[in-house]
């Protein structure tokens, strides 16, 4: 059974945590002072208050993984936050507590190295998570209303995420669709196939954004996606932005060109460039709940409510 978090309230008390690399603290107190305005209280995390940061990592692996398991003990937190994304988040899955995290249901936000912990905490412990702006990254230029609209899902105040939708998008196959979100960075999703950690095709709506990866680095996911069988599997694909896409001394096909390739054909709805990911807009995405999405209005509500 699917366990939703208690929905975020007016004066909830967050707690940020570095469970991957250590934030910039300039970011990081833009991110905070953000949320206090709004009436939040927040706390941090002892790897942020602590200087015990090695190389890209804000610190030892086991001390990231008992941050992360002491907010979910915590009775006074009410919603985690990741600071930022970075590396090291994989490292620490063996680490965690997945029946202290059953115990204690609570909203967890954050993407790009945190997808790690989205798919170990939808897979370990059937909670829905929250990919999401993240406070020590985002919050110093996002506009008020992606944070409103953050703040409407957390707080179970919508199912519709449509309107977050800012902008055109591509669609590569039409169709009308209902599954189950999974997702989002596509180098971390990759990166735990053939572990007790992946996440099946079956039945799910596929999110996918990336940074930094190369258009051959793109093509081999899929590869990899189309020969474990999980492209046959899954309901529908959503790419976001693939940003800082690094120049190849060969010549190489398009993002686009890429997702026509492996996708046309399978007749599975598919849009690209929607709002989330490393670039200037993020969509907060419910992952590991029920949703419907279409291709042309396009539209994406969810068929259930996330928090409870």
């Amino acid at each position: 059974m699917v366990l939703k978090p208690p929905k975020l309230k007016s004066n909830a008390h967050i707690r940020i945590i570095a469970p991957a690399s250590a934030p910039n603290l300039k970011s990081l107190t833009a991110g905070v002072t953000r949320l206090k305005k709004i009436g939040f209280k927040v706390t941090l995390g002892e790897n942020i208050r602590k200087t015990k940061q090695i190389g890209y990592l804000s610190a030892p692996d086991i001390d990231r993984a008992r941050e992360l398991n002491s907010a979910f003990a915590d009775p006074t937190v009410d919603a985690i936050f990741c600071a930022r994304g970075g590396f090291g988040s994989l490292r620490i899955l063996p680490l965690i507590d997945y029946d202290l995290i059953k115990d204690n249901p609570k909203i967890f936000l954050g993407y790009s190295d945190i997808t790690a912990l989205h798919i170990a905490f939808n897979k370990k412990a059937d909670l829905i998570t929250f990919h999401g702006p993240m406070p020590g990254v985002d919050f110093e230029n996002i506009t008020p209303e992606i944070i409103n609209n953050m703040i409407e899902i957390l707080s179970g105040e919508t199912l519709d995420l449509t309107k977050q939708i800012n902008r055109i998008v591509g669609t590569v196959v039409d169709g009308k669709v209902s599954g189950i979100s999974a997702g989002t960075n596509f180098s971390l999703f990759a990166s735990l196939f053939g572990t007790e950690y992946q996440i099946k095709g079956h039945n799910r709506i596929l999110f996918l954004e990336d940074v930094s990866t190369s258009i051959s680095d793109i093509d081999r996911y899929m590869s990899e996606l189309w020969l474990s069988k999980v492209l046959y599997r899954v309901k529908a694909l959503l790419f976001g932005d693939f940003t800082q896409i690094p120049e190849e001394q060969v010549p190489t096909p398009s993002l686009q060109e890429i997702i026509y390739y492996y996708l046309y054909k399978m007749k599975k709805p598919t849009m690209y460039g929607l709002p989330f990911g490393h670039g200037s807009d993020q969509m907060t995405i419910p992952l590991n709940a029920k949703m419907k999405i279409s291709t042309s209005e396009p539209s994406i509500t969810l068929l259930e409510n996330v928090v409870d």
